[in-house]
């Protein structure tokens, strides 16, 4: 019997450790996964911010509860009910023909809905047999448990804030090199198109992720109409690589202008820090925006 549920707790290990390794994975691509919950326009931005650290921190006490087996039931349950949720929400991605990365494991492993509920239907076969598996006795247990569950939440939101809880430091930042922008205006290194009338222009690099999770996060509020409609501008550094394609089919934005500069002029209007996102009318920077602000 002792052997048997030997057996059993080394099949509870191997979810849990799999939760929390999961878990690691979203929280070092957070910024992506954030996105992701937010493309599906169920939840707001910052809804959107909250349930991914609730989901990762979630991830985190499970694993932790599978592992140290201080409540054996409660975990289990757990465990198969956010496995069975995950499952079914796969599978509806599945038929509907959604083959994208389902940041199950943040971008560390990319995943389609289909591979990956084959990955949550293998840790529900390891975890059935393990429903009886009696607790492990250690002192203080309810406080151990209490931690578990406290401290994974609390370190999630320590490491990782919400972007829109330091949306006021954010905006203290100088986004946009103004006297660049105004002499790049001047001198036609920008096109003259863009002194007259509104435009959302984005200073991108085709490498940077965090251009193409900006691009990613542009395209989800303009289809929510949460942003300017105004047309879209991209602005590139020039370099030796001018094929925007693979920008395109990554992001899923669609520019109405594509423009190359200089990279010195480039440096000069961002800062040296990009992306740089400019909601202008005529050649007035209504609103500036990087990654972390955009809202």
């Amino acid at each position: 019997m002792i052997e048997h549920n030997h057996i059993k707790y080394v099949f509870r290990v191997l979810p849990g450790i799999l939760f929390l390794f999961s878990a690691t994975a979203k929280l070092i691509g957070i910024d992506a996964f954030e996105i992701y919950l937010f493309s599906f326009g169920w939840l707001s931005l910052g809804a959107s911010f909250l349930l991914a650290r609730l989901v990762i921190a979630a991830e985190y006490t499970l694993g932790l509860l599978l592992i140290t087996n201080f409540c054996p039931k409660t975990a289990w349950w757990g465990a198969v009910a956010m496995l069975g949720g995950f499952t079914l929400f796969l599978a509806w991605l599945a038929l509907t023909g959604n083959r994208d990365n389902c940041n199950c494991f943040g971008e560390l492993v990319n995943l389609n809905p289909v591979q990956s509920m084959g990955k949550n239907l293998a840790m529900l076969a390891l975890l059935l047999p393990t429903r009886n598996l009696p607790a492990f006795h250690v002192k203080y247990k309810a406080l151990w448990i209490a931690l578990m569950a406290v401290v994974p939440l609390a370190a999630v939101l320590i490491v990782s804030p919400p972007d829109n809880w330091r949306y006021d430091a954010y905006t203290r930042q100088e986004t946009v090199n103004a006297q660049a922008l105004q002499e790049a205006l001047a001198d036609g290194t920008l096109p003259a198109s863009l002194t007259e009338g509104d435009h959302v222009v984005c200073f991108y690099s085709l490498r940077c992720k965090f251009c193409k999770l900006s691009a990613r996060k542009l395209v989800a509020l303009r289809e929510r109409g949460d942003f300017s409609q105004a047309p879209l501008v991209a602005v590139f550094g020039r370099g030796a690589d001018t094929d925007t394609s693979a920008f395109l089919e990554e992001t899923g934005i669609s520019f109405d202008e594509v423009h190359f500069i200089e990279p010195s002029a480039f440096l000069r209007i961002t800062n040296g820090a990009f992306p740089v996102v400019l909601v202008m009318l005529d050649s007035t920077v209504v609103a500036a925006y990087d990654y972390r602000n955009m809202h």
